[in-house]
């Protein structure tokens, strides 16, 4: 409809100076007699045309054509018929543009167009403010007085008005633009998302993800709908479904903000926006993707803080910290820690590092440029890129060469580097580093597959740190129950030792404040140490298989994550349903 509008506002000039033409030709424009002829046109002295009366003319004219395109705005922002309402608001001043010439008088056609805006106008605004939250109704007493408080406040007058400006309105978070090519393009990004009818929804969907704690959101778009769903503490949770319309609203407006095209639906696209609530800030980094169905958006939030400093904040148990802290303190020998996917196998090693002594030892860490991790005191990192060819090698010998107590390598991509690093413990050296894995011995084997030397890998290892991330009641909603006699047994503990379990509320009567429904609030950690002995060392350089490392590790004793969880369960930190799920995983 906007086209439309421009192209009346352009019929409308054109009907207000082409009088002008007679008027070049010193005619006036409607001649009082004519008999057919050319010669015989009456001619007169000119300046027939009042320039004052047709400037008013066009300034009401811009004045309906910046009204109406609020309307049509409006009306999709509040899902309102604007099929219905944009001829409403159009064809009556257009009508009545051109029957005001026809009036003798320029007061009579001036008051018909003012009368031709406004009624219609009005109209809407009834209908509309009838039919919208109060704080967004407008042309009412506080909605005047905070528009004349905008107007005046840069000439220093101050009038007390509560009202906000529309992308104030809804959600308490503010938008910013970012991955534009300027500051400047950034906000015109922004000017048009505000502007967009997608924008109040999109900010409610951001802050219902932002104020769940949601790790990250998927907006899964079919041909009638887009389908929401959240990972929460790990675990994804379905949200409302929206009709795929409002969807596609939303999504435009995301689109705009993270630099993204928002026409485009099948490629592969992936940018970021910055979401502000309060004193915290997010990074939003948003991907889309084509699918065979439509298209999926994922969303993922970070707010930039290091919540696991060091192993205590992770939950670990005391003597599982002193027991790694002992060997982080190990003059050489390569430490490995590990995790599932998604496991936070990053905040581990970040708080094992925060955990060491990074004083009186020098630490060096190495990482990918497209992989930054948190930063930690007195742990320089030196940057490598994948993108060019790179890989830890590229770095790591000209650190060597400054000679580091700790090496730090978060990623080890393959053979060569773990063949370097076992070198360098030769030098008495500790070096520190991380795989994908389930569990401790497992990720052996994984460290094995990137072909480097089983020998020099099984004498320089010198243990392996393991994690899980588990879910902790809510302890707002928790109910607790008597454990079964059968249940105490198979988890091995005794009789009358532990006389509760916990688990969410079953039938709760309203949804809890703190951890909205779902009975989970936060996570915490399971871990096991495995401590690498000659038994161990000789089944990873000559037959190294699964079956067999279990079977040593359990020889020497090492306490597994099903032991670390039942004691979580038994201290009422989380529930049996929740350790089952974590292990099944």
């Amino acid at each position: 409809m906007r086209w439309l509008r421009w192209m009346m506002a352009l019929v409308a000039l054109w009907c207000v100076l082409a009088p002008a033409a007679a008027w070049a030709q010193n005619a006036p424009p409607f001649p009082s007699a004519y008999d057919g002829t050319v010669s015989s046109m009456p001619r007169g002295a000119g300046m027939y045309l009042s320039w004052i009366k047709i400037a008013v003319v066009w300034l009401v004219m811009l004045w309906w054509v910046s009204t109406t395109n609020w309307v049509n705005i409006d009306c999709q922002r509040h899902r309102l018929s604007y099929v219905l309402w944009n001829p409403l608001v159009v064809f009556p001043f257009f009508v009545a543009f051109i029957g005001a010439f026809y009036i003798p008088y320029f007061a009579g056609g001036l008051a018909l167009l003012i009368f031709a805006q406004i009624t219609p106008l009005l109209a809407y605004v009834f209908y509309r403010n009838a039919r919208v939250e109060p704080h967004q109704k407008v042309l009412t007493s506080d909605h005047l007085r905070f528009v004349a408080a905008e107007r005046l406040r840069p000439l220093g007058i101050k009038i007390n008005a509560e009202r906000k400006r529309s992308d104030q309105l809804g959600a308490p978070i503010t938008l910013v633009a970012h991955g534009g090519a300027t500051p400047a393009d950034d906000n015109a990004r922004y000017f048009n998302a505000r502007n967009a009818p997608g924008f109040g929804p999109a900010k409610e969907l951001v802050w219902d993800a932002i104020s769940r704690r949601a790790e990250s959101m998927m907006l899964d778009f079919t041909a009638q709908a887009m389908t929401i769903r959240m990972l929460i503490d790990g675990v994804w949770h379905n949200g409302d479904s929206r009709d795929r319309e409002s969807g596609d609203a939303m999504l435009a407006v995301i689109k705009t903000l993270a630099a993204l095209n928002p026409q485009e639906r099948r490629a592969r696209q992936q940018g970021k926006f910055i979401v502000q609530h309060e004193k915290l800030k997010y990074s939003c980094a948003v991907v889309s993707q084509g699918t065979q169905t439509g298209e999926r958006v994922l969303a993922q939030f970070d707010d930039g803080s290091a919540r696991f400093k060091k192993l205590p904040d992770l939950g670990m148990r005391d003597k599982l910290v002193e027991q790694v802290r002992e060997l982080l303190a190990q003059p050489k020998g390569i430490l490995i820690f590990c995790a599932p996917p998604r496991g936070g196998l990053s905040a581990l090693v970040t708080a094992a590092l925060g955990s060491s002594d990074r004083f009186t030892r020098s630490f060096m860490a190495v990482e990918e440029s497209s992989k930054k991790e948190q930063t930690t005191e007195n742990v320089p990192v030196h940057e490598y890129t994948s993108a060019k060819g790179e890989t830890p090698l590229t770095v790591l010998p000209k650190i060597a060469r400054l000679y580091p107590d700790v090496l730090v390598v978060r990623e080890l991509v393959n053979g060569e580097v773990v063949d370097f690093l076992c070198d360098q413990v030769e030098e008495n050296r500790l070096v520190i580093g991380s795989v994908r894995a389930k569990e401790a011995n497992e990720a052996l084997l994984r460290v094995l597959m990137l072909k480097g030397s089983k020998e020099k890998f099984a004498q320089a290892a010198i243990a392996v740190v393991n994690q899980r991330l588990i879910r902790k009641l809510c302890e707002t909603c928790k109910e607790g129950y008597p454990p079964p006699a059968q249940v105490l047994q198979q988890l091995r503990i005794p009789a009358g030792k532990v006389e509760m379990f916990y688990r969410p509320p079953q039938q709760p009567e309203q949804v809890c404040p703190d951890c909205g429904g779902i009975g989970y609030l936060g996570r915490t950690a399971i871990f096991e140490v495995l401590v690498l002995n000659d038994a161990i060392r000789q089944v990873l350089a000559k037959t190294p298989k699964l079956d067999l490392l279990r079977q040593e590790s359990r020889k020497q004793g090492m306490r597994g994550l099903q032991e670390e969880g039942i004691l979580l369960v038994a201290r009422g930190v989380t529930s049996l349903q929740e350790l089952m799920r974590v292990l099944k995983e």
